[in-house]
């Protein structure tokens, strides 16, 4: 009998199913060939978005207790989709040491080193800037030159795939995506998982403002691809 395909679970830790329906759209279509997606999404008592460091924990906490036993996860892999060092990754690590688990966050800035000279972050609130810029220097080592910085939009996680205004939505997505360009950025992670898809706004507004193109990283589309990659090679 053949063996089946590697699963992969593609976690979203909020309780935002909306959240979980544009990652569904956007990575279904790039799933590796023998590889298989399922998505989860936090339980109701995660909150509803991840906007600063006590949400990321709270999440990680309701979505780890709810995943449990972990070591019976029929599952060859795990992406978690918040761009943050997220205390989920960890958990998983932990408890399923010979299962890859990685974040959004990791994926996109080894995309991101490899794409470009210099990255920038385009994320939602300011309470996650300082997070994220701790972030990328655990995870670079340091302080690095070719990290330019992360700016906010200002927008919510959730009102980024709801809101009714859409024009007001793409205009802050577009206007914040020239400030990261203005720093120096030759490439622009999506930080933030509820900005899956939003890659074209983002280029659009780099160069209606006059900047130089840029490429854009969609870290869940990266997580998925290297997530792949780290099954296969075990």
């Amino acid at each position: 009998m053949a063996a089946s395909n590697p699963k992969l679970l593609i976690i979203n830790p909020n309780s935002s199913d909306v959240i979980t329906q544009a990652l569904v759209s956007n990575l279904t279509p790039l799933c590796p060939p023998g590889i298989e997606l399922e998505f989860k999404t936090g339980p109701p008592d995660a909150p509803p978005s991840i906007n600063d460091p006590p949400t990321s924990i709270l999440s990680a906490a309701a979505t780890f207790k709810d995943m449990e036993p972990i070591d019976q996860q029929p599952y060859a892999g795990f992406l978690v989709c918040c761009f943050s060092d997220h205390p989920l990754v960890h958990c998983l690590r932990h408890a399923a040491p010979d299962k890859p688990c990685i974040g959004i966050f990791d994926a996109s800035i080894v995309h991101a080193l490899l794409s470009g000279s210099k990255f920038g972050i385009l994320t939602t609130g300011t309470a996650m800037v300082p997070a994220i810029d701790a972030g990328v220097a655990t995870f670079l080592g340091g302080i690095s030159g070719r990290y330019v910085g992360c700016v906010a939009s200002g927008l919510g996680v959730v009102e980024l795939q709801t809101s009714s205004d859409r024009g007001a939505v793409e205009g802050r997505i577009k206007s914040t995506a020239a400030k990261v360009s203005a720093l120096g950025a030759d490439v622009i992670i999506l930080g933030c998982a509820g900005m899956s898809g939003m890659e074209d706004l983002v280029k659009a507004g780099v160069t209606e403002a006059g900047g130089r193109p840029v490429t854009v990283i969609d870290g869940g589309k990266a997580g998925v691809q290297f997530l792949a990659g780290l099954v296969r090679s075990l």
